[in-house]
């Protein structure tokens, strides 16, 4: 990963400074970044952008600096309103995604979209933290030719904080957020779903639990020295899901993409039950032993249920991450290890997108 600068002393810019053109334009973004990240406030930051993000993209450097300032900000606990153009470009679409799932699952980022076009004319950009604001402003189009405008005075940064805070406003939640405190309808949306027609495409960073028999559960369970009411809690909740996936596949197909791993991946990379749906706060490991069994057993599954079918991959695109597909209806994007947190997503733009392409996402 390609480091962001940090001076060695306090990181200091003018009280203001124009940027103009590309590469001072991706500078802009760092600084901002930078601003915030060093500064002692830890006041929420709202972002806002329809400025078009391909050809900094493109950049051999952009990409990673911004990821990584993304997570130095992210590290330092700030919180994040993110309010996302998504009336983008497929291509676009797909950059967007690739960048902010990973982040979206440190449950430190509220995802916001505006319902109303911005139109075709004039585009924008609105950054606000308590150091820095950043705004920006071009000719649809002519996003070169366009101008962003960095500040830490004090009275700017207010007026740039107002504005953000009236565009939240007019923002609607780009997603529904489950977390623990949320299990009883998270829970009720998932029985509810098993009686609805349309295919499913799950992509997993893990074997399916549906597929896991009760004696190997057993012996994953004791090998863990997991407690007896735990472990009860467990067996319920995998029963429940081998039932859910029984009802689907009484009308529909589920297709199940998942990585197969080597001995020496496994090694490097162990594999724990994917617990996230019971929001459970430990990692149930298995042995080498006991992953091959359980492979072993999906496979046998798929020969036995006729609309059940699976997708193998040699490498895994992502260790911690499964999306779960409703083709039509929803997607949702869950982080399987502690602390578990859940992201469904109906809007149809980005539905479809899940639904047309499979990500690379990167481990954030």
């Amino acid at each position: 990963m390609i480091e962001l600068k940090v001076p060695t002393a306090p990181f200091q810019f003018p009280g203001s400074k124009n940027y103009f053109g590309l590469k001072e334009m991706m500078n802009s973004e760092l600084d901002f970044l930078k601003a915030t990240v060093l500064s002692k406030s830890q006041e929420d930051v709202i972002m806002y952008s329809d400025m078009p993000i391909e050809e900094m993209a493109k950049d051999s450097d952009f990409p990673k600096k911004w990821m990584f300032g993304m997570a130095c900000m992210l590290k330092k606990g700030l919180h994040l309103h993110q309010i996302h153009q998504i009336d983008r470009p497929f291509a676009e679409m797909m950059l967007g995604l690739e960048s902010w799932i990973p982040m979206y699952m440190t449950g430190q980022i509220s995802p916001y979209y505006l319902k109303e076009s911005t139109g075709q004319t004039f585009m924008h950009l609105l950054k606000v933290s308590g150091a820095a604001a950043l705004q920006g402003e071009a000719i649809y189009g002519h996003h070169t030719q366009g101008r962003y405008y960095l500040t830490k005075h004090k009275t700017e940064i207010s007026y740039y904080k107002e504005m953000a805070e009236l565009l939240l406003e007019k923002a609607s939640p780009l997603m529904e957020i489950f977390r623990g405190n949320a299990a009883i309808p998270y829970h009720a949306f998932l029985q509810a779903d098993t009686k609805t027609n349309g295919k499913r495409y799950h992509i997993l960073s893990a074997l399916p639990l549906h597929t896991l028999n009760s004696s190997l559960l057993e012996d994953i369970l004791n090998q863990n020295q997991i407690n007896k009411e735990d472990a009860q809690k467990i067996k319920a909740y995998i029963d429940k899901k081998s039932a859910q996936i029984q009802q689907i596949l009484s009308h529909d197909m589920i297709t199940e993409e998942f990585p197969i791993l080597s001995k020496e991946e496994f090694s490097r990379f162990p594999i724990a039950l994917p617990l996230s749906d019971i929001f459970y706060e430990k990692n149930i490991y298995y042995t080498w032993e006991m992953y091959k069994q359980h492979l072993e057993s999906t496979l046998n599954y798929e020969k036995i249920h006729q609309n059940y079918c699976i997708k193998q991959n040699q490498q895994s695109a992502f260790r911690n991450i499964q999306i779960r597909i409703h083709e039509k209806k929803w997607v949702l994007v869950s982080k399987n290890r502690t602390p578990a947190i859940h992201f469904l997503i109906r809007h149809p733009k980005m539905r479809n997108a899940f639904e047309n392409i499979i990500i690379p996402i990167v481990e954030f």
